[in-house]
C-alpha cells in the first residue's frame, strides 16, 4: 500500500535580458512559446501556482505579488536567453525558498545549417552559471537539472528532483505527538527541541493519558460498527478477538486521529512505560499499525527523533515502517525485524490476510487487538536519522531485500526477516560505527540515490553503509 503523494507547488520564472525587450521582437515570441512548451512539460508533475518570464525588476515584483500568500514549495527557473543574475537572486534571497533550475533551450541540436538567429534563439548556458556562480558565492542551496525539455530522462529527473526537495519542504511541516514522554535512560532518542526545529524542521507536541483518555467518549459509535463490519472483510479476524477488544481498539485509532487532526499533528509515539496503569486501558496498537499505512510517522516508546523521521521518509516515497533489528540469524545473513506490536499494515504480505487477534498485554495485562504478518517479500531500504556532533543531522541507510521463506506461524506479532548486501556483522559493525540508533525506518525498493539526494536538501550528513565504511 503506497500513499498518494502531494504534487509539488512551483511558481515557474522564465529569466532574459531587459535588453531584448528592444532589441529582439520577433524572438520575444519564441522565448515565449518555448517558455509555454516548457510550462506544459512541468505541469505533468508539478502543480503551477503562478508563472511568468521576467525582464525586469518590476516584472519580479510582479512575480513576487503573484505568488504572495500562496503555499509555494519551490521555485522553478529557466532561462529563456541570457540572463543577468542580479535581476533574480536578491528576489531569491529575500524569498528563501528552495531553488531548482530547469537548464533547456528550445533546440536539441546544431545542425548544419545552423543561422546566428537559432544562436540568439538558444543562447541560456551563460545566464545559468552566472546565477548559479553567484548562488554559490552566497551559501543560497539550490538543485539544477540540465537537459532538453522533450528528452524523457531530463523530465524524469525533473520530475525526482522536485519531488526530492518538496519531501525536504516538508520538514517544516512535521508535528510528532508524544503520548506519555519518552523511555527514560534510552540516551538514542534524546534531543534538543529548539536545534530539532532549527536544523531540521520538526517540532512535538506533548499529550498526557489523560488528554488522550477524554476523547474516547467523543468516537461515535456507529463509525465504530461500520469500521469493524469493514475489518471483517479485510482482516483474518480470529476467534479469540472478541467485539469489545475490537470495538475498543478501533475507538482508540479514531481517537489518535481525532489528536492529531486537532494539534496539526502527522506523526505519533508513545512510551507504554507510562500508559501501563489498567485504569489506561488497551494500549492502540491497532491504530498505530494502520496509520502507519496511511502515512503517519510513528516510533515506538516516546521516540520524536524517529517519529519525525517516519513521516519525513513518508514525505519522499508514499511509504515507511518503524522496526529495530531484535536478533541476528548469522547462519543465513538476516535479520530479524519486529517490536512489542508496531509494523505498518502497509508492508504486509499480499498474498495472505493480516490475522487481527486476542494479544494480552505484558504490563497493564490489558487485551488488546493485535496482528500478526510479516512483510511482503522484495527489495528495502532501512534508515536511521540521528543528531550527529555539531548540530547537525545524520541519515545512514543500508538496503536488502526480505527473501521468501515460510511464515513463522509459532510467533505471535508482526515481524519481518531482512537479508542485507553484506554479511549481518559486517553492516552491524559500520552501522554502529556510523552511528546508527536502535530504531530505524524501512522503505520499499533500493531507495539510496533518493535519499542521498533528501539528505543533501536537508543539509544533513549522509553515509551508504551498502559497501563498507
Amino acid at each position: 500500500m503506497q500513499n498518494n503523494l502531494p504534487r509539488p507547488k512551483v511558481a515557474y520564472i522564465g529569466l532574459s535580458l531587459e535588453l531584448y525587450l528592444s532589441t529582439s521582437g520577433p524572438e520575444l515570441l519564441t522565448w515565449q512559446r518555448a517558455f509555454d512548451n516548457w510550462s506544459r512539460k512541468l505541469s505533468a508533475f508539478a502543480d503551477i501556482c503562478c508563472r511568468k518570464i521576467v525582464f525586469t525588476p518590476s516584472d519580479v515584483a510582479e512575480v513576487e505579488a503573484l505568488i504572495s500568500g500562496k503555499d509555494i514549495d519551490i521555485i522553478v527557473l529557466s532561462a529563456v536567453s541570457y540572463t543577468p543574475s542580479m535581476l533574480i537572486v536578491p528576489f531569491l534571497k529575500k524569498l528563501g525558498l528552495p531553488v531548482v533550475i530547469w537548464s533547456t533551450q528550445d533546440s536539441a541540436v546544431i545542425s548544419e545549417k545552423y543561422e546566428p538567429v537559432d544562436l540568439t534563439r538558444n543562447h541560456t548556458v551563460q545566464g545559468i552559471h552566472d546565477i548559479t556562480n553567484v548562488l554559490f558565492q552566497s551559501g543560497i542551496k539550490y538543485n539544477i537539472v540540465t537537459g532538453h525539455w522533450e528528452d524523457e530522462k531530463t523530465l524524469q529527473r525533473l520530475n525526482d528532483t522536485l519531488r526530492v526537495v518538496r519531501a525536504a519542504q516538508a520538514a517544516k511541516k512535521i508535528r510528532v505527538l508524544a503520548l506519555g514522554g519518552a523511555f527514560e535512560g534510552m540516551g538514542d532518542f534524546d534531543y534538543d527541541p529548539e536545534n530539532l526545529k532549527n536544523a531540521w524542521g520538526p517540532e512535538a507536541v506533548a499529550l498526557s493519558p489523560g488528554e488522550f483518555l477524554s476523547v474516547l467518549p467523543l468516537i461515535n459509535e456507529d463509525e465504530i460498527e461500520a469500521q469493524r463490519l469493514k475489518d471483517l472483510d479485510f482482516f483474518e479476524v480470529m476467534p479469540d478477538l472478541s467485539v469489545e477488544v475490537h470495538r475498543e481498539a478501533i475507538r482508540r485509532k479514531f481517537a489518535v486521529k481525532k489528536l492529531l487532526e486537532e494539534n496539526n499533528a502527522n506523526a505519533f509515539t508513545m512510551n507504554f512505560l507510562n500508559l501501563q496503569a489498567p485504569s489506561f486501558g488497551q494500549l492502540p496498537f491497532y491504530a498505530i499499525n494502520t496509520l502507519m499505512a496511511e502515512g503517519i510517522g510513528y516510533a515506538g516508546e516516546g521516540d520524536v527523533l524517529r517519529a519525525a523521521a517516519m513521516r519525513q521518509l513518508a514525505e519522499l516515497t508514499g511509504e515507511a515502517n518503524f522496526s529495530e533489528i531484535y536478533t541476528v540469524d548469522f547462519k543465513r545473513d538476516l535479520f530479524f525485524m519486529s517490536h512489542m506490536q508496531e509494523c505498518s499494515i502497509g508492508i504486509a504480505r499480499r498474498d495472505r490476510k493480516v490475522r487481527l487477534k486476542n494479544m494480552p498485554f505484558w504490563v497493564n495485562k490489558t487485551n488488546y487487538a493485535g496482528m500478526f504478518f510479516t512483510a511482503e517479500p522484495g527489495d528495502y531500504t532501512l534508515v536511521c536519522i540521528t543528531p550527529a556532533p555539531g548540530g547537525t543531522f545524520k541519515m545512514v541507510a543500508f538496503t536488502g531485500t526480505v527473501p521468501d521463506l515460510p511464515v513463522l506461524e509459532t510467533y505471535n506479532r508482526a515481524y519481518w526477516l531482512f537479508r542485507p548486501q553484506r554479511p549481518v556483522e559486517e553492516i552491524l559493525d559500520d552501522y554502529s560505527l556510523a552511528g546508527g540508533a536502535h530504531h530505524l525506518s524501512a522503505v520499499p525498493g533500493h531507495r539510496m540515490a533518493e535519499l542521498k539526494a533528501l539528505a543533501d536538501c536537508l543539509g544533513f550528513q549522509f553515509e551508504n553503509i551498502d559497501s563498507g565504511r
